[in-house]
């Protein structure tokens, strides 16, 4: 079929008004569970400390007779540890103009912005918490930075022969996790196991994308 001669259609129209939706998809992902899992602790200067202890290694031949004088036990004292705060930031810079037009998908455009970058700060934390990062107390001229997880996994972790655990265990020292390899089940168990003997109780395990897709069939484990 042919269009008929002189007929005017949108092709030669001007004015047409735009069809433009009035709202705005994300397409980002969002989830922060590692950050949202963790607990939250109000602080009161640039470098938090806390106070762990653990228990004398258990003995099979703990037995005195009757009226045995006592003998005088050693206590140890308590380990001091800390983590410094790190300043993150998002800024937004909004003319007058921008925020008085007529939008689509937004009534302002500072509160759409800021509702974003509020976003993007939460799935930067939660990167920086997961990385390899050593704590640093910062000066005038440098950025003071936290420990991340990575520094303070310094023992019952499963890793390449090139990998290195921190060489301290107070965040101040990086980890090297060596050559990438393929998770199995064994390494997992055997984490799981090591962390329960040093006292741990480990109920959640977090992946990547990567590894969320390795079928294993994970056992619940009772001690």
């Amino acid at each position: 079929m042919t269009q008929a001669t002189n007929t005017f259609d949108t092709y030669d129209a001007v004015g047409i008004r735009e069809d433009l939706q009035d709202v705005i998809y994300s397409i980002s992902p969002t989830e922060t569970p590692f950050m949202s899992a963790a607990a939250r602790e109000q602080v009161k200067n640039t470098f938090h400390e806390w106070q762990t202890d653990s228990l004398a290694a258990a003995v099979t031949n703990n037995a005195v007779i009757e009226g045995d004088e006592a003998t005088l036990d050693a206590s140890t004292a308590t380990t001091r540890i800390g983590n410094y705060t790190q300043i993150m930031d998002k800024t937004v810079v909004i003319t007058g103009t921008q925020e008085a037009v007529d939008k689509a998908g937004r009534a302002s455009e500072l509160a759409y912005q800021i509702a974003k970058k509020s976003k993007e700060l939460k799935r930067d934390i939660e990167s920086t918490l997961l990385t390899n990062q050593a704590r640093a107390a910062g000066s005038s001229s440098a950025a003071r930075t936290f420990a991340s997880m990575g520094a303070w996994i310094a023992t019952n972790s499963n890793k390449a022969s090139d990998g290195t655990d921190p060489t301290a265990s107070d965040g101040s020292d990086a980890r090297n996790d060596g050559t990438a390899r393929a998770l199995t089940e064994d390494m997992l168990k055997d984490v799981i196991k090591g962390t329960w003997n040093a006292g741990g109780n480990p109920s959640v395990i977090m992946v990547g994308p990567f590894n969320k897709q390795k079928n294993f069939w994970f056992h619940r484990w009772k001690y």
